[in-house]
């Protein structure tokens, strides 16, 4: 029980430095990747503490400190004293101006299918190494399902910041090698 109560503690600290870090006013990677780090690390604490329960138990007080976090925002943000404008940034290009529509198609077709398909390659590596390793089956269907849409939003956040497309294409490459060969491996045995 140990192991779920820091998996807990780690968990709701991560939800607390990710907040610190998205209020800098500048783009503060390190402290962003530590923090979700330290979500992993507080799950996969859980996870050692009771299996899936340990996972749902200390993804608990995560939920509840990033709910404590919107609403002491949303109380304290002051009101607006001038009206919002109707059009939106950047959603329709001025005359004259380039629309940018195939690399915003591109960013879309990184950050979607293919973030998606490297997180499930990841996630499924993972249960093929649960499976072959006594994790049994029903914990690593769970892993697997838990896991997918938590790396894909690790992943799509991690593209998004991400300045150049050569360190989109590397960010996308490495999870699908590191899970796709194993995938492979494991069919091929």
């Amino acid at each position: 029980m140990a192991w779920v109560w820091a998996g807990s503690a780690m968990t709701a600290a991560a939800v607390l430095l990710l907040r610190h870090a998205w209020g800098l006013r500048v783009r503060a990677v390190p402290l962003l990747g530590a923090a979700w780090g330290l979500l992993i690390l507080g799950l996969v604490a859980g996870g050692i503490g009771h299996g899936a329960w340990g996972v749902a138990v200390a993804s608990l007080p995560m939920m509840l400190c990033a709910f404590a976090c919107l609403a002491v925002a949303g109380w304290t943000a002051p009101r607006d004293k001038v009206r919002a404008s109707q059009r939106r940034a950047h959603m329709l290009p001025d005359a004259g101006e380039p629309s940018y529509i195939g690399r915003r198609l591109l960013t879309f077709l990184i950050t979607v299918p293919l973030a998606l398909a490297a997180s499930l390659a990841l996630a499924l590596a993972i249960r093929l190494w649960m499976s072959a390793n006594g994790g049994g089956e029903a914990n690593a269907n769970v892993t697997t399902l838990f896991l997918t849409p938590l790396l894909w939003s690790v992943l799509i956040v991690l593209l998004l910041l991400a300045r150049r497309r050569r360190t989109q294409w590397l960010m996308l490459g490495v999870p699908l090698l590191v899970g796709g060969l194993p995938i492979l491996w494991g069919t091929m045995l």
